[in-house]
């Protein structure tokens, strides 16, 4: 029980983290359009607004990683459910019943 709540608070904490991420990172149009309006950035400017989405794109990745595996673990260690809907099974959940109806 206490793994679970842990592993929903780290996948509400990675996507929460992955929505933030991805707003923050600039598009590739950004580029061409300071050309066009006529915007100059300087060359610090340029060098670390770079850094920022670089290491951004990284933590994304990371967090991607992360989102993706705990869901997978979430699904693995949840209760077999499919009992729960056949009509058949509602005999079997002696078994499961301390699990399902908590």
């Amino acid at each position: 029980m206490a793994l679970e709540i842990i592993l929903i608070v780290v996948l509400l904490l990675a996507a929460l983290f992955l929505v933030v991420a991805v707003l923050f990172q600039k598009t590739k149009e950004d580029g061409l359009s300071g050309a066009i309006s006529g915007r100059q950035d300087t060359f610090y400017g340029r060098d670390n607004a770079g850094r920022l989405d670089k290491t951004l794109r990284k933590w994304t990745i990371v967090a991607s990683i992360i989102f993706a595996l705990v869901v997978l673990v979430i699904y693995i260690i949840q209760p077999d459910y499919y009992y729960a809907v056949t009509m058949d099974g509602w005999k079997d959940l002696s078994s499961y019943g301390s699990v399902l109806f908590k």
